[in-house]
């Protein structure tokens, strides 16, 4: 009986080894460099974001729900997210504007119009919708065609 107990245990430690180590890539997840982004992709920092230098670029092997494979942080905090082709998906200012000539035309017309002493600080397009957060940490819904939906909570 203790054979069969201790053999078991045994069985047991060696499954949750295994598995512990069965996927060293938990990010799913790989450092690159900037040459490595899609030519549309290192286009866009540096048109938008001409005075700053890439800090941190990763390639998801898989890409996420709202089709983003590259993750990119930059030296002045801004974080992009672009997909295969090099198009933007998200840009996070962390508490930074967003350059104003990114937020689609009737979105920044509904935010000067409702929020005038804010900016957005965040854009993220959705499958189905455009996201943004304002200075004031409002999360703003639109549909496609920049009309709004909703505040998010």
């Amino acid at each position: 009986m203790k054979k069969i107990i201790l053999t078991g245990f045994i069985a047991l430690a060696l499954l949750f080894s295994t598995t512990s180590c069965d996927n060293d890539d938990d990010n799913n997840e790989s450092v690159i460099n900037a040459t490595d982004l899609p030519k549309l992709a290192d286009t866009f920092v540096t048109t938008y974001f001409p005075n700053t230098t890439y800090v941190h670029i990763t390639k998801q092997h898989v890409a996420d729900s709202d089709g983003s494979i590259y993750d990119v942080k930059l030296s002045n905090n801004f974080e992009i997210d672009f997909d295969a082709n090099g198009n933007w998906i998200d840009i996070e200012g962390n508490h930074q504007a967003v350059p104003v000539e990114l937020v689609p035309g009737t979105i920044q017309t509904y935010v000067t119009t409702n929020y005038p002493n804010q900016f957005v600080t965040s854009i993220d397009k959705e499958t189905t919708t455009v996201e943004v957060e304002l200075s004031n940490n409002i999360d703003l819904v639109f549909d496609l065609q920049g009309n709004f939906l909703r505040i998010d909570n």
